[in-house]
């Protein structure tokens, strides 16, 4: 059972933050590694993924974590 804290502890509202964020960043890093690893084992990488949509493929803008950028 969690802890009775008075509403607006700055202390508990930094405990839940740190969980959260902690585990968001963990679980990023974490699939990152397993990416990595897989990438290199098999040695595929983005520009040969991209090679294997063809030369046909067009540009194309794209939204990516807030940021426009062209994808070729």
């Amino acid at each position: 059972m969690l802890p009775k804290t008075p509403p607006g502890d700055p202390l508990w509202a930094l405990t839940v933050a740190v969980i959260y964020f902690g585990s968001v960043i963990a679980f990023g890093a974490i699939a990152r590694a397993i990416c990595a690893r897989l990438m290199r084992r098999y040695g595929a990488d983005l520009e040969d993924v991209q090679k294997q949509a063809g030369s046909n493929r067009r540009e194309r803008d794209v939204f990516l974590l807030g940021f426009w950028r062209k994808e070729r």
